[in-house]
């Protein structure tokens, strides 16, 4: 029987796997969707033909990372690895918000309140993965 975190932790990673392959594709095969997801992150960009172009290989790595959040997904266990990774790209993100919350500020007009809150998210989800990896791993172990 699969305790209530392990479930957890699958449900989550399964959240991960959905956003990273719907941003991922999204990127990839519509040129308005960019700008809605910059608009969800509250950002004001000026889309160059340039920056259009960036965003693709970008949206290969959040496919990439969709699916190894799915294999993950399916039996966190078994790949730890793959969770562990995930909490280092979530501190990293939320790092970088803090890091560089001035050059965010200019470049796309992100309010120093919304990045900080960005921020946060990111580090709770990195915080959230590790404890319930943590949790379903202690769980498991103690049932052997």
């Amino acid at each position: 029987m699969k305790s209530n975190q392990l479930v957890g932790l699958q449900v989550f990673l399964w959240l991960i796997c959905a956003f990273h392959v719907i941003v991922g594709i999204g990127v990839n095969v519509s040129s308005e969707f960019p700008q809605y997801v910059a608009q969800y992150y509250g950002a004001q960009v000026n889309w160059t033909p340039e920056l259009r172009y960036l965003v693709k290989p970008v949206g290969a790595f959040m496919l990439a990372l969709g699916v190894l959040a799915g294999v993950a997904a399916r039996n966190p266990l078994g790949y730890p690895s793959i969770v562990y990774g995930f909490v280092l790209l979530f501190v990293v993100r939320g790092l970088q918000r803090l890091i560089f919350q001035g050059e965010i500020e200019t470049a796309f007009d992100i309010a120093s309140g919304r990045n900080l809150g960005n921020a946060v998210f990111f580090l709770m989800m990195a915080a959230g993965l590790m404890l319930l990896l943590r949790f379903a791993l202690q769980q498991t172990n103690s049932n052997n």
